[in-house]
């Protein structure tokens, strides 16, 4: 009797959690940033030209919620996130670099209206650069469209 009330509670908290997920992913699913990036950056040890550029999730529903791509002329990556909890909710969409030794890194997405971030995480290099006492500054980007 007890390894059933066991198993049914397992089970019922895996639907419960699995809802949970599903609920959050489609919230912001179809939605779309798009930015004009005035300057080369870094993103995943790879150097993008300056131009436009459109940041979504993946479209696949069986992805992570936290993979994103990132498309522009001729080129598209996958990046992986995280999510930072902020005590407000962000007035303005906008796009975080770290200027590391005058390398831009996108470092962070901000959604207007949302209370939580998406971080990039940084890159072997980058915590590199930092660790030698490189100057970092934060350039936010806010000429954004979308979500």
């Amino acid at each position: 009797m007890f390894n059933l009330k066991v198993k049914f509670m397992l089970a019922a908290a895996v639907l419960f959690i699995g809802g949970v997920s599903a609920a959050n992913a489609q919230l912001v699913s179809g939605g779309v940033i798009k930015a004009k990036i005035p300057n080369a950056f870094v993103l995943r040890d790879v150097t993008f030209p300056a131009g436009t550029y459109t940041i979504e999730r993946t479209p696949s529903t069986v992805d992570s919620s936290s993979l994103m791509v990132l498309r522009g002329e001729k080129t598209a990556v996958i990046f992986d996130t995280m999510s930072k909890e902020s005590n407000t909710a962000a007035e303005d969409t906008a796009l975080i670099f770290d200027n590391v030794d005058g390398v831009d890194y996108l470092s962070r997405i901000i959604i207007a209206g949302d209370t939580v971030s998406i971080e990039i995480p940084q890159t072997k290099a980058e915590r590199k650069i930092i660790a030698k006492g490189a100057n970092v500054q934060h350039i936010i980007l806010s000429d954004t469209t979308g979500f």
